[in-house]
């Protein structure tokens, strides 16, 4: 290849953002270039550095590299000069947003025909811990990289450890793995999202085993907890059989109770289900697990997730004063029994995800709004719950607690399935500071909640205490800068919320971690917007100046109006 073609070539590298992925076993560093055509981009790029790059481009076409985690980063090793091959790539992962600089570093007594330093500068999304947790800290971050030329070629020959990669890449080569978890309460599972490289299939079981065996992260600090002992270890290698069976042999098991090694089964079917695994076979030093049960799967622990006995094909919907149901052909009629009959004038409501159970929030002739609660077409009876102003009705994965905003405050309503609803004690200490709390969504799963808190997206653990309290954990502000004028959420999936702001990004989509943010197209809407419900599966519903309105996938990138709505419609999914 000539001179010309090369510098060709590295210019179409500088200039395109292309993901890069999958690299062959490689030396940790070497002056060949072999040029290849990326299918999803459709364009050359180098698999080592180009022989006669400078300083600059060299450490770009690093980072880039170094997107690809297979064989210890094997695509980035080969821009390293002999010097650097010791190079630490698994003290840390930074995850950067796509625009990133290198440009030479000031105040270095290092510029010279043979050596350079180079500083990165981006902007810094978060950092994914050992385990595949992504920990949301964005700011500004500042990397320098020393570069050496020898025999005419320019390599690494300095750079601190760890790893920095574009968050396209992190998306191209790493996949989302919802690992499970035990709500120490209810002994219900619940997900905890993590990330594994896209290893070979037969490495992907061993790489999901692993962050079971490192526990929550820190997202559900004291929300949930794991079945394994600390003792718990491997006893041999995963394996999988030619039927698709994979084997995990456990040591240092010994001493669980049934119940608790029903769970822990329970954990590790469910989460090795999340790469494919359709079986396990779970042994304890060689022997079943659950005696009887030589292989366990996803199916046999449905019961253990929590969540609604049912999905609607569209949400409920509080209208003039009552709580409607939206049919098939799009017409809106009352529900049967006090939540639409008009005994009440309801301005909010919320229905259960268990025993079909209602909670709605009154408006009385003073103006004082009271939270009442019974079945769906049944009569209501009150709560100790009422206020100038009471909002955002949530119910909790087990269908026996109803959370509302009662002037400015959380507060949380016990209701048994025999006797009245009572007020429950919920530490919301970490809210003292806020100005405003606007809205707040439970987890249909348990484990977090979602709230709007002073015009941001906030989510955080749900934390069991002594005598039925309940704590919220530590909020972690979901793309800050980016996320603004925040006035509703949702829970879209187990792993995703989806949020409604006055901004110029009316809906989005975003990871519970914080990590992926989506903006939703906003066709036909107008702001304000005041309302927003979502459900697995469903459509997702918000409310506008001008109407309720609704998007599926395959809309054609616009939402559709639901007719006979008003501005003051709040669409609502049981949860």
């Amino acid at each position: 290849m000539s001179r010309h073609r090369l510098r060709t070539v590295l210019a179409a590298l500088l200039a395109g953002s292309a993901v890069l992925a999958g690299c062959a076993s490689v030396p940790e560093y070497s002056s060949v270039q072999v040029l290849r055509q990326t299918p999803e981009a459709g364009a050359a790029v180098a698999d080592g550095p180009i022989e006669d790059a400078d300083p600059l481009g060299l450490v770009r076409g690093f980072v880039y590299a170094s997107g690809r985690p297979d064989e210890r980063h094997a695509s980035a090793r080969r821009y390293l000069a002999p010097t650097a091959a010791a190079w630490d790539d698994g003290t840390s992962l930074t995850v950067l947003s796509e625009r990133f600089d290198t440009v030479f570093a000031p105040n270095t007594n290092e510029h010279g025909p043979d050596r350079e330093v180079v500083r990165v500068r981006g902007t810094r999304l978060g950092t994914v811990d050992p385990a595949g947790a992504f920990e949301s800290s964005p700011r500004p971050v500042e990397l320098d990289i020393g570069v050496v030329r020898s025999d005419g070629t320019w390599r690494i020959d300095r750079l601190p450890p760890g790893v920095m990669m574009r968050l396209s890449d992190f998306r191209a080569n790493y996949r989302s793995l919802p690992a499970w978890f035990v709500d120490p309460e209810r002994g219900t599972l619940v997900p905890d999202p993590h990330h594994i490289p896209s290893a070979e299939p037969d490495q992907l079981a061993a790489r999901a085993t692993d962050v079971l065996l490192r526990g929550p992260s820190p997202g559900l600090a004291g929300a949930a907890v794991t079945r394994f002992p600390e003792t718990t270890r491997l006893r041999s290698a995963v394996t999988e059989s030619t039927d698709g069976v994979v084997t995990v042999d456990l040591a240092g098991v010994s001493g669980l109770s049934e119940q608790e090694r029903r769970l822990l089964a329970a954990q590790t079917a469910m989460t090795l289900s999340g790469v494919g695994v359709p079986r396990v076979r779970l042994l304890a030093d060689g022997e079943p697990l659950l005696p009887g049960e030589p292989e366990v799967a996803r199916e046999d622990f449905a019961a253990l997730v929590a969540g609604p006995e049912g999905m609607p094909a569209l949400p409920l919907v509080v209208d003039d004063g009552r709580v409607r149901r939206i049919d098939e052909a799009g017409r809106i009629e009352p529900v049967a029994g006090q939540a639409g009959n008009g005994s009440f004038v309801v301005v909010d409501a919320a229905a259960s995800p268990r025993e079909n159970r209602i909670a709605v929030v009154s408006r009385e002739e003073t103006g004082t709004q009271r939270l009442l609660t019974g079945p769906l077409g049944g009569e209501l009876t009150a709560t100790p719950v009422s206020g100038p102003e009471v909002t955002a009705l949530s119910w909790n994965a087990a269908g026996d607690e109803i959370w509302s905003i009662a002037d400015g405050r959380i507060r949380r309503v016990a209701v048994p399935a025999e006797g009245e609803p009572r007020e429950a004690p919920v530490d919301s200490a970490r809210l003292d500071d806020a100005e405003e709390i606007g809205d707040l969504a439970l987890s249909r799963e348990g484990g977090r909640i979602a709230l709007v808190v002073d015009g941001r997206a906030m989510v955080g653990p749900v934390v069991p205490g002594a005598d039925g309290e309940v704590a919220l954990g530590p909020l972690r502000e979901l793309r800050p800068n980016e996320l603004d004028d925040v006035v509703a959420v949702d829970w879209r999936s187990s792993e995703r919320l989806v949020v409604a702001t006055d901004s110029e990004r009316p809906v989005s989509l975003v990871t519970v971690d914080g990590l992926v943010l989506d903006q939703m197209p906003g066709t036909n809407l107008t702001s304000p917007l005041r309302a927003v419900s979502a459900a697995p599966g469903r459509p997702i519903f918000v409310t506008d100046r001008t109407g309720l309105w609704s998007f599926s996938d395959g809309d054609l990138d616009a939402w559709r109006q639901t007719f006979g709505s008003s501005n003051a419609a709040r669409p609502f999914y049981p949860g």
